[in-house]
């Protein structure tokens, strides 16, 4: 291993530790709180039944005590009520299992997708049209993605309904024309209730820590260099 000569042993183990951190799954508790921007649809799921009426919308998720916006990648699972235990974990490793059994994760290619299009798409302030289209087509890409489960749209509600056909087509012109597009930083959350897409906030108190480890190294480096 070949390393800078000024930083020290302590300190490199430490930022392993956070590298470490940042691709396991992680224990936290989330609670589902409502809804925000969207619109219901019609839509058929494989392990829930045909013709249901549903959410396509933003939700609103408390995530081990922080409270931000996600949207569901798993349209075969019922949302949960109370505070759940679940796992953070990167984005190409969830969903859970669409069929209760098999594993079969959505992977890196339909992640970055969904990353794409939250980045291009996603605001704090999503208007209805916008958020319905984005969780329809999170849906669509899990399911392209899986193997084990099947989803797909029958309708969708509404005066909008014809706004959300066209913006659900703009993101398939985008990803097509834009295979090198920015991403979000993303991860999921996966437990006994749906699985959601969520932005990437810091996995625990361990992680707190180690950056703690990180930062006293670099000042005693700051003072053993300029002081």
């Amino acid at each position: 291993m070949i390393t800078h000569p000024r930083i020290s042993q302590p300190i490199l183990f430490a930022l392993a530790l956070l590298s470490v951190v940042s691709l396991k799954a992680t224990p936290i508790t989330v609670s589902e709180l409502g809804v925000g921007a969207g619109e219901t649809v019609w839509i058929n799921s494989s392990s829930l039944g045909n013709n249901l009426h549903v959410y396509a919308s933003v939700v609103k998720l408390n995530v081990g005590g922080a409270y931000m916006d996600g949207f569901c990648i798993d349209p075969w699972h019922w949302s949960a009520s109370g505070a759940l235990p679940y796992d953070l974990e990167p984005l190409a490793n969830a969903p859970k299992s669409a069929n209760n059994s098999s594993a079969n994760p959505m992977g890196a290619s339909a992640a970055k997708q969904i990353e794409q299009l939250w980045k291009q798409y996603y605001t704090a302030g999503i208007s209805n049209v916008y958020a319905a289209a984005l969780q329809i087509k999170i849906w669509q890409i899990v399911d392209n993605a899986v193997s084990n489960g099947s989803f797909s749209l029958l309708s969708v509600d509404g005066g909008d309904s014809a706004a959300v056909y066209l913006t659900l087509t703009a993101m398939d012109n985008f990803l097509l024309n834009n295979p090198n597009a920015p991403t979000a930083n993303l991860v999921a959350v996966t437990g006994s209730g749906q699985d959601y897409v969520i932005p990437n906030v810091p996995e625990s108190g361990v992680t707190v820590l180690l950056l703690g480890v990180v930062f006293a190294g670099l000042a005693a480096l700051r003072r053993r260099f300029v002081g």
